[in-house]
C-alpha cells in the first residue's frame, strides 16, 4: 500500500541504515492509515521542510513495522523522533503550531544525542 504522504517510508528492515546515512536533522513520523491526527501533523512537517529545507521526515507505518513501534514503545500516534547525523535525540512532543514545533525541534536537536530505545 502506497503512502499518502510525501515522505520516504522506513521499515523494519531499513530503518537504522537510512538514518545512519542522512546527514542532517531528520524527524521521523509514526503513524497509521486513517489516522486523522497524523494527516494534520504531515501537513505541519510539510510546513516544517519549505521554512527549513535541510530537515529530512521520514515515515513509519507502525501496523507495518511493528517491531520499531514496540522499540520505540509507540502508545499513540503520531509519534516523533528527533535524529541528527544518524544520532537518536528524543522524542518530539508539542503543540501543532509551525513557530512551536520549530523552537521544540531547535531545542531537541541542541541537546546531546543519547542511546536509542
Amino acid at each position: 500500500m502506497s503512502s499518502p504522504y510525501p515522505f520516504t517510508t522506513l521499515t523494519d528492515q531499513d530503518f537504522y541504515a537510512v538514518l545512519e546515512d542522512t546527514q542532517g536533522a531528520s524527524i521521523v513520523f509514526f503513524t497509521q492509515p486513517g489516522c486523522s491526527s497524523c494527516r494534520a501533523w504531515a501537513m505541519l512537517l510539510q510546513d516544517l521542510q519549505k521554512a527549513q529545507p535541510g530537515v529530512h521526515v521520514f515515515r513509519v507505518d507502525a501496523q507495518e513495522s511493528s517491531a520499531l513501534a514496540q522499540e520505540y514503545a509507540i502508545f499513540h500516534l503520531p509519534a516523533l523522533f528527533v535524529f541528527e547525523n544518524g544520532q537518536y535525540h528524543a522524542p518530539l512532543q508539542c503543540e501543532a503550531r509551525l513557530p512551536v514545533l520549530q523552537a521544540e525541534f531547535s531545542k531537541l536537536l541542541a541537546t546531546p544525542a543519547v542511546e536509542a530505545p
